[in-house]
This record gives structure tokens, sequence and C-alpha cells, in this order.
């Protein structure tokens, strides 16, 4: 599988699409890593059966990256592969074991370049721990940069994953000042059928808050999902996640992808829900990434990634307004990353 399109800057094939996005002054140009442009780098190819999905990474210091990825035929681990190139080129690393047995899927990982809990420099990756039965969010922490994990909370438990208004999938973490926030699709209750929550813990690793809505829907068919999060200007958050819902036309389900905009992620259930509204008129749809970058103007610019085009999109105006289509060389897939190297 391939794993692009993974979007930097710095190396960068970002930097020159969005100048010409923009009536403005061309940005800054990006500092130099000492690593050229490239594309469509094979960072994993498993065997013909297998399909993995979601990519995630995470950029540590000094050109580090480190990615995992969802992988249904793992067997009670997840493989964490590492670029010391800024992405040019990978090699196996580490490995997350489920200490109970249970297959770990949809990881997401975050480094916190500083100190929490007394500890320096960890990275965290969470995870769904999956049987037959359950579907388990767990927190796993490694202090060696990824190659050895321990684990450090169960943080919420729904049903089996061949049932989503029962389960509790796709984790997306989040550091927030003195807060480390998970976001989640959480299982339904007597009135939502599925919704985006979200845990905090402000001391640890293990005491986690109880959890609060992030994005539930008033039709009880509605199964807002995949949260994806990211920082732009004037300290606001943009959460963007599919929004399935049943077409009373067709019959059919679909996932457009909507948005919050917020100054505060672990309060943005009162923040109104937006659609991504693209200039071209294509619907972007399926589970969403999104990122930011000071490129392109004073607002910076946000930039999406779905599931279905080979398209990225993006946002000059801190998410207001009409959002733009760029055609890209990157081939469509499912859940796939769009990041910014630093």
């Amino acid at each position: 599988m391939r794993f692009l399109p993974l979007v930097f800057t710095g190396s960068s094939i970002l930097s020159p699409v969005l100048a010409q996005t923009t009536d403005q002054p061309d940005p800054p140009a990006p500092t130099p890593t000492g690593i050229d442009v490239f594309a469509n780098v094979t960072l994993y190819q498993p065997d013909d059966s297998t399909q993995v999905t979601v990519p995630r990474t995470q950029s540590l210091p000094n050109n580090t990256v480190l990615a995992a990825w969802n992988d249904p035929s793992s067997n009670g681990s997840i493989a964490i592969y590492r670029s010391i190139n800024s992405g040019y080129s990978w090699y196996s690393f580490g490995t997350a074991t489920s200490d109970s047995g249970k297959k770990l899927l949809q990881p997401h990982l975050l480094y916190i370049n500083g100190t929490y809990a007394e500890d320096t420099g960890t990275t965290l990756l969470a995870v769904n721990a999956v049987d037959d039965y359950t579907t388990t969010i767990e927190l796993y922490t490694s202090g060696d940069q990824g190659e050895s994990w321990e684990l450090a909370s169960e943080i919420a438990n729904g049903g089996p994953l061949s049932n989503a208004s029962v389960a509790v999938t796709n984790p997306y973490l989040v550091y927030n000042g003195d807060a480390i926030t998970v976001f989640y699709s959480g299982n339904g209750d007597n009135t939502y059928a599925q919704k985006i929550v979200q845990q905090t813990t402000t001391e640890n690793y293990d005491s986690w808050d109880n959890a609060v809505d992030v994005v539930a829907s008033k039709f009880r068919t509605d199964r807002p999902a995949a949260p994806s999060i990211a920082k732009i200007a004037n300290n606001q958050y943009i959460i963007a996640f599919q929004y399935g819902s049943l077409d009373p036309k067709t019959n059919t389900a679909t996932y457009p992808i909507y948005y919050k905009i917020t100054p505060n992620p672990q309060k943005a259930a009162s923040d109104r829900t937006r659609e991504v509204r693209v200039d071209t008129g294509l619907v972007p749809n399926g589970v969403p990434s999104v990122t930011w970058t000071p490129l392109g103007g004073a607002n910076g610019t946000i930039v999406l990634s779905d599931s279905r085009s080979k398209s990225v999109f993006v946002n000059q105006a801190l998410g207001e307004g009409e959002w733009r289509e760029l055609k890209t060389t990157a081939g469509r897939a499912y859940g796939r990353e769009v990041t910014v190297r630093k």
C-alpha cells in the first residue's frame, strides 16, 4: 500500500501549490530540511490478501517521523515504523502489543514535546482494542520515541465493532495546554445512534473525565464519526468528521464531511456544525484528515483530505466561506492522511 498523500512542507510539495491559490503576496519559503521534494514513497507493503487503511503519522524532533496504520490482519499488536529523514525512507522500529490479546486497530499517535505527568518527550498511541464482543479505547505510552510501549489506561468501552450503535471507534488525541484529550466515535444511547465524544485528563494518563458530547444529531439515523482535529490561527481549532446519514430518496447512506471551528476543543458541543462546500461542487466524503500550515497568507491555510477523491481541499479564511479543490497526483485511499512536516 502506498501511504501518501502525506502533504509535506519543508520538504515540500504543499507550499508551491498553496502559492497558486491566493491573491495575497507569496508566503515565505519553508525552512529547508535537507530533504528534496518527493512523492509516492512506499512505507509498507502488505501481502495481497490484506487491506491496510488509515495511516497516521507523528513528527518527532530531528526530522524523525513515526507511522502506524489500521491492519485488520494484525494479531494483538500494532507495528510502528520510523523515518529519520522526514518521510523519505522508512523501516520497522517498534511494536505495541495488547496485554489481553485483543486486536489493536485504528491507531493515532501524539508526541508531547515537553513535560507532562513528570515525563519528558513522551509518545502516546491511542488504539481500539477489539474482540468479537467488545471495543475498548486504550492508551499506550513510549519513553523511547516509539520503540517500546506500555499500556497506560483503558479510556472507554463499547460493544462489538460490527454494531456501530454500541461500539466505540476511531480515537484521536489532542494535547491542549496541560490537558490530553481523546476524541472518538461514541456508542449510542437512548437519544443517539452514534455521536462524537471526548474525554480529557489533566494530571496523568489514567484519570479521565466523563465523556462529553462533541457532535450529536437530533436525528436518530445520523452517525457522525471519525474526528480529525488541527489547531489553526488565532488559537482556534478545526474538528472535521464524516457525517453519516440516510438519503431518504435512495435509502442509502452518505458520508459527507462536516466541521466545527472552536476556541476550545473540550467544549465544542455548542459550536455550530458546518458542511465543507467546495468551489468545484465536489462533495468530500468519507473519513477525513485535516491540518493547518502558516503558509498562504495572514490566516495560513487549512488543508483537508477525504477518502473518495484524489484532491485536497483548502480554506484560507479560518474555515469561513467556500473551500477550494486542489487536484493532486496522489491516489485515492480510505482515511488517507494530510499533514505538515515542520
